[in-house]
C-alpha cells in the first residue's frame, strides 16, 4: 500500500512531462540573407498560435521573461519588425510589449572567420490564463 501511493505521484508527473514538452505553441525559423559581401541579415520568425502571445524584448522589467537573443555568448538586441501592442497585463500586473500570431526580429551582422552563426534565443508565452516557463531555442546558420 505504501509503495502505491509513493508511486502514484510519479506516476502523473512523469505523464505531463512530455506531453508539455510537446505542445509549444511558439514556432521559430531562422534564415540568413546576403546584404553585401561582408553583411548579412539574421531574420527570427516566431509563429504563435492563437490565444498565444509572445512579450517583447523590450517589455517592463517587472513584468515576464523578454524575448532575448544571444549571438558567440553575448546578448544581441534585435530589431522587431512585427508591429507591437503595448497593454496592461493582468497576469504580471504591469504593462508589457507583445506580438500575436507571428513576429519577426532582424539584425545586421559583419561576416564571422568560421562562416557560421551559433546562438540561441530565449522566450516565454502566455495565453492569458497562464504562462509557460522561459524557453530556450538553439539556431546554427551558415553566412557561405
Amino acid at each position: 500500500m505504501y509503495i502505491l501511493i509513493f508511486l502514484f505521484p510519479y506516476f502523473f508527473t512523469s505523464i505531463d512531462v512530455p506531453e508539455f514538452q510537446k505542445s509549444t505553441p511558439v514556432r521559430w525559423s531562422f534564415e540568413i540573407k546576403k546584404i553585401n559581401n561582408t553583411e548579412f541579415e539574421i531574420l527570427a520568425t516566431a509563429t504563435i498560435e492563437k490565444g498565444w502571445i509572445l512579450y517583447s524584448q523590450f517589455t517592463d522589467d517587472n513584468g515576464p521573461v523578454p524575448t532575448q537573443f544571444v549571438i558567440d555568448e553575448q546578448v544581441v538586441r534585435f530589431e522587431e519588425k512585427t508591429t507591437s501592442m503595448k497593454e496592461f497585463d493582468p497576469l504580471f500586473e504591469v504593462e508589457v510589449i507583445k506580438f500575436k500570431d507571428k513576429a519577426i526580429f532582424s539584425k545586421i551582422i559583419k561576416k564571422s572567420a568560421t562562416g557560421k552563426v551559433n546562438g540561441y534565443v530565449t522566450f516565454m508565452t502566455c495565453d492569458g490564463a497562464k504562462c509557460l516557463p522561459p524557453t530556450d531555442v538553439n539556431f546554427n546558420l551558415d553566412i557561405n
